[in-house]
């Protein structure tokens, strides 16, 4: 490979750099004239150099000599070259890392990064950048490409051998660029430019390169094997954003250290120019891209943090909220609130807050969990936490809004059971409505497959239910069956109740069917019981009613309880002073 003229004189000596840079600043004198030495610079240049070591050395660089400089640029140049062993470990990465995506095994993927060889190539290229030589980037960007390349039809070859291309988390979790994305990536590359820089830890740091580029690649590939253009893109753009800050990364580092070619010897030649250009520009602008989505991100989030406190109430606690700027939809906003109560319509009242803040539609899926105390919302924070960490970043939150266009009624409180996937819904009571019409709500509220969630109807509570023992269609009016009244129970979650009158043989039914949902049966007998027995007895010729039992569902308040108690003691009395005067 031909090289840069000018890169290749090396200079023989630095004591006289050093000298130079000092007589600039006033410190030494000057050096002989024979001796090697860069050209005149100004006192400005000569300052910047000094406080770049001054920072060099704070950062724990090594200060390197310009023939130092020149073996460690040559080095990085040979160890990123175009090899067959190259082009066979970009496969066999990419190919471990597509298999790791599709099980979304996170212990897959990251031994797929063990032998990835991304490292080298990045950073020939990053040192090319720091040292403007068009010649050396246009080489790195060539064995970047091909490497990429690799890795995409790697990713392709798996997805349409494989016999199971689900989107998994894992996938999802690469077809977007993030904040945390980008931090990992430019935090990879300063470790990187300081391993190479220092000679060590080169391979332990390859694998954080290669964290940040492999699997963006893989699911490149897995996009473009399913024809999903939308993660085809997102991942292209994950992957071109987290290179830009490698490659930015270590071209800082390496002009830091010094390590970079001068600037004076740098060869200012339209075909180079035009390279270095091309290159920037395609690194440049995906990076610009990101940094807008993000900013763009930033500000949703806040101004939706406002508006679901606005209309949420001052009580309530957002323990998640995630911010999605899809390529080609509207943007959407997740978030979980735990409050002491539910707040009707809370998530449309947020939508027009957010809509009179930004301007623009956006989107609001609102989860709402009870909690009254501290420590029930820390627990529900805490759950929150980690149903997400055991779903990646896949959104498991409750249909609300298809339930309730599902019921097609107003609702007083709605709330979940993630343990068991349930939604329970109270409603407001409607005029006319029995039980029977709301157990036909919940029946027909039945979410579809994909969605797995369940819909319990919480009917409006009745003080008494008349159960028909016997047939229903002679029934009293107003009475249900068996089976509806042990549905109401258990939407109530009752574990006790009366029944008036005492035990007979046609209450065994009943008495099972409410023994095998844990509720407790007792009798008490009543006025009006006893009242129907005496008829009966002296109408014995008259057709019998048929059986139905009266279940009092509200126990006795303890303000009823006191005035019982009061009576009973006051009957002991009068029936005591009785007793006394009968004797007297």
């Amino acid at each position: 490979m031909k090289e840069n003229s000018l890169d290749m004189q090396k200079p023989t000596t630095t004591a006289a750099t050093e000298a130079e840079a000092g007589r600039l600043l006033g410190d030494q004198p000057p050096v002989a004239e024979e001796e090697w030495k860069p050209p005149q610079v100004s006192k400005l240049g000569a300052w910047l150099r000094f406080l770049r070591i001054k920072f060099a050395r704070l950062v724990l660089l090594p200060n390197f000599t310009f023939d130092q400089a020149y073996d460690l640029r040559e080095a990085v140049r040979k160890d990123g070259r175009l090899t067959r062993g190259y082009i066979l470990m970009c496969a066999l990465s990419a190919g471990i890392a597509a298999l790791g995506l599709l099980q979304s095994s996170t212990a897959v993927v990251i031994g797929a990064m063990l032998i990835s060889p991304l490292m080298s190539p990045i950073a020939a290229l990053g040192f090319g950048f720091a040292s403007i030589d068009g010649h050396r980037i246009k080489d790195a960007a060539r064995v970047v490409a091909i490497g990429a390349g690799i890795g995409i039809m790697t990713g392709v070859l798996i997805t349409w051998l494989s016999p199971i291309r689900n989107a998994t988390p894992e996938i999802l979790a690469r077809t977007q660029p993030t904040l945390l994305d980008l931090a990992v990536a430019l935090f990879s590359g300063i470790a990187g430019g300081y391993a190479t820089v220092i000679g060590k830890g080169g391979t332990a740091i390859g694998v954080a390169i290669a964290t940040a580029l492999m699997p963006p690649l893989a699911v490149l590939g897995y996009g473009i094997g399913v024809l999903q253009i939308r993660f085809a893109l997102g991942a292209l753009l994950l992957f071109l954003t987290n290179l830009a800050a490698i490659t930015f990364a270590f071209a800082l580092v390496a002009r830091l250290a010094g390590v970079a070619r001068p600037l004076f010897k740098v060869e200012w030649t339209p075909r180079y120019i035009a390279a270095f250009a091309l290159v920037f520009l395609l690194l440049a602008t995906p990076l610009s891209m990101t940094l807008l989505k993000l900013s763009r991100e930033a500000a949703i989030r806040t101004a939706a943090t406002s508006a679901i406190r606005q209309a949420c109430g001052k009580d309530a606690t957002i323990a998640q909220i995630d911010v999605s700027t899809p390529l080609f939809e509207e943007p959407s906003v997740d978030a979980l609130v735990i409050a002491p109560g539910y707040t009707t319509n809370a998530a449309s009242d947020a939508e027009a807050r957010l809509k009179s803040a930004l301007g623009r539609e956006v989107r609001i899926n609102l989860q709402q969990v009870m909690a009254a105390d501290w420590q029930s919302r820390t627990r529900a924070m805490v759950d929150a936490a980690m149903e997400r960490t055991a779903a990646g970043i896949a959104a498991d939150v409750p249909p609300i809004d298809r339930v309730r266009q599902s019921i097609g009624l107003p609702t007083r409180s709605l709330w979940s059971d993630r343990a068991q996937r349930l939604v329970y819904v109270e409603p407001v009571p409607a005029p006319g409505w029995t039980l029977a019409d709301y157990r036909a709500i919940e029946t027909a509220s039945r979410m579809d497959d994909d969605v797995k969630w369940t819909v319990r109807i919480v009917p409006p509570p009745q003080a008494q239910l008349t159960v028909a023992l016997g047939d229903p269609a002679l029934a009293p009016e107003g009475a249900v069956t068996p089976q509806l009244a042990v549905w109401a129970l258990r939407r109530w979650g009752m574990s006790r109740v009366t029944i008036e009158g005492r035990r007979t043989e046609a209450q065994a039914g009943l008495l099972g069917a409410l023994a095998n949902i844990g509720v407790e049966a007792s009798f008490l007998a009543s006025t009006s019981q006893a009242e129907d027995d005496s008829t009966s007895d002296e109408d014995g010729d008259e057709e019998t009613p048929p059986p139905v039992a009266r279940l009092r569902i509200y126990p006795p308040s303890p303000s009823q309880e006191a005035a019982a108690a009061a009576a009973r003691r006051e009957a002991e009395a009068a029936a005591a002073q009785a007793s006394e005067a009968a004797e007297r």
